[in-house]
């Protein structure tokens, strides 16, 4: 398995005042030219698949 790479530096998404729903953020700036990473939450870890047709895959 790789080493996982940093979190990246874009700062936080913050809510819309009009709407109050979060801005979203583009999956390449996850994904960084990759098509699967690791994400930590609530003390377990998840898998972000991006399949060749494009759609994302989260698994446990």
């Amino acid at each position: 398995m790789k080493a996982p790479l940093p979190v990246p530096t874009t700062p936080p998404q913050t809510p819309s005042a009009a709407t109050g729903t979060p801005s979203p953020l583009e999956s390449a700036a996850l994904f960084r030219g990759r098509d699967e990473i690791l994400i930590a939450h609530g003390g377990e870890t998840y898998r972000l698949r991006r399949t060749r047709q494009g759609k994302l895959i989260l698994t446990k």
